[in-house]
């Protein structure tokens, strides 16, 4: 893993960065959950450098920076640390999704050859940025997003609605137990998707709970995030050698 910073819209904002050094090798955008860049989301992303791609990596809290290393058990506890997590995911809005997401695809294009695909993963809050991605660049040919949360609000900005200018092909991948993505809101992703004409796939992770792919999560769930990964996986060795 190699850390380095680059200039975001709202300041210096870390970028971790995985696999070979080279500018054809497709580059995977990834987009953590709530509890940011750590050893759990760092090992997803090394399993995949692994398979011969480079993955970038933000932190999206860079504009709270410096901040004490989020725990994630202390979202499940009432306490200082929660509510600072609380405070620091409800400071993301959908304009300062958008803005980054730019900035990533910048990123990724200036350190890659033209025609170098990339693919964008995220994960709870990630998913707004996924879907983001898969709107705002032809080069994205895979967007993923897994227990994703307010993909597709009832009212206000959100990229479901601009689904129409995606190219690449959608996943979404829906923990079973989810309280942050009820019936609703699953009827209007899925809604976005087919009026777009979008290539996309909604799967769901029966009996896993929001959150299932990190081990440092007491809702993890190792055949859930097994599959993810053959999913991921699956998905990029079809569209990236496309």
């Amino acid at each position: 893993m190699n850390r380095f910073e680059a200039d975001f819209p709202r300041g210096k904002c870390p970028i971790y960065a995985f696999g070979p050094d080279s500018p054809s090798v497709p580059v995977v955008l990834f987009f953590p959950d709530a509890f940011g860049p750590r050893p759990a989301s760092f090992a997803v992303a090394e399993e995949l450098a692994a398979e011969g791609w480079r993955v970038l990596m933000l932190d999206q809290f860079y504009e709270h920076i410096p901040y004490e290393p989020i725990a994630p058990n202390s979202i499940f506890e009432e306490g200082p640390m929660r509510d600072r997590v609380m405070e620091m995911f409800g400071s993301i809005t959908m304009e300062k999704i958008d803005a980054d997401v730019q900035a990533m695809l910048d990123l990724a294009a200036a350190r890659s050859d033209p025609g170098a695909p990339f693919a964008a993963i995220g994960y709870c809050m990630g998913g707004r940025y996924v879907l983001s991605a898969a709107c705002a660049s032809e080069r994205v040919v895979f967007a993923g997003a897994f227990h994703a949360a307010n993909i597709a609000p009832a009212e206000g900005d959100s990229p479901h609605h601009r689904l129409g200018s995606a190219k690449g092909r959608i996943y979404i991948g829906v923990a079973g137990v989810d309280p942050m993505y009820d019936a609703a809101e699953h009827g209007r992703i899925a809604e976005a998707l087919r009026a777009a004409d979008a290539d996309h796939m909604i799967e769901s992770y029966h009996g896993a709970a929001h959150g299932f792919v990190f081990p440092d999560l007491p809702i993890y769930e190792e055949a859930a995030a097994s599959r993810h990964m053959r999913r991921l996986k699956e998905n990029f060795a079809e569209l990236f050698t496309g």
